[in-house]
């Protein structure tokens, strides 16, 4: 007789692990207190203290299920990521490909010195892209920027906001906004700022406006950083 389903159960053994294999031939390990297997369905689905593992990529939460005929997996109830210098928290995670990662429910997501913060971001860790539609937040040392929509390029420290775009400084002494926000603060290079679409630049009580300004962030100091802006 064939079976088609199995629960596997912490009476049966106190961690069950089971194996499954994803598009790329990885193989995908998910653990749990209890682990529902359909093999018609090909749908797992493992629940109390959870782990799903695939190469570097772990994410825990309260509760996992991964499809082996579509080879999508997602882990709800407070869900942890955690994949080389990514640290990301989201009541889900929910994966789609090898590369792409969605996050939703009060993400917050950390990659070195610099944090994202959305209602649902996409990852491509191929690209080392991510992007957040709406109500969107990025912090660094540098500062705070918000839009309405967040884009974010990790490897060159690049990010740009659209629509109702506001950057804020405090150890700068800014506040600036305008439709789109353009930061550039990769190493080796003076960062800036250029802001576009009635633009408005506040620092030290002094306002500038114009269609286009560029803001360079300096290299000095905390206690002594400053910005120059550069109407065009």
């Amino acid at each position: 007789m064939k079976l088609k389903k199995m629960v596997l159960t912490t009476a049966v053994c106190l961690a069950m692990t089971s194996t499954m294999y994803a598009a790329n031939n990885k193989p995908v390990d998910i653990s749990g207190d209890v682990i529902e297997y359909d093999s018609t369905t090909g749908i797992m689905v493992a629940t109390g203290s959870v782990k799903m593992t695939q190469e570097n990529a772990v994410v825990t939460g309260a509760k996992a299920e991964y499809n082996s005929k579509k080879k999508e997996g997602r882990v709800t109830g407070g869900a942890h990521l955690v994949k080389e210098d990514i640290d990301m928290t989201s009541d889900s995670v929910t994966s789609l490909d090898e590369n792409h990662i969605v996050a939703a429910g009060n993400v917050v997501m950390k990659k070195n010195d610099s944090t994202l913060y959305g209602p649902q971001v996409d990852y491509f860790s191929d690209k080392q892209y991510a992007i957040v539609n709406s109500n969107a937040r990025l912090v660094n040392p540098d500062g705070t920027m918000t839009s309405d929509k967040l884009e974010v390029y990790m490897a060159e420290k690049r990010a740009i906001g659209t629509g109702n775009a506001h950057v804020i400084s405090q150890t700068k002494n800014l506040d600036a906004t305008g439709e789109v926000a353009t930061y550039y603060g990769a190493e080796g290079q003076q960062g800036k700022i250029v802001l576009s679409g009635n633009a408005v630049a506040v620092q030290d009580g002094n306002t500038l406006r114009g269609k286009t300004l560029t803001l360079y962030l300096d290299d000095k100091p905390a206690a002594e950083k400053q910005v120059i802006v550069q109407p065009e």
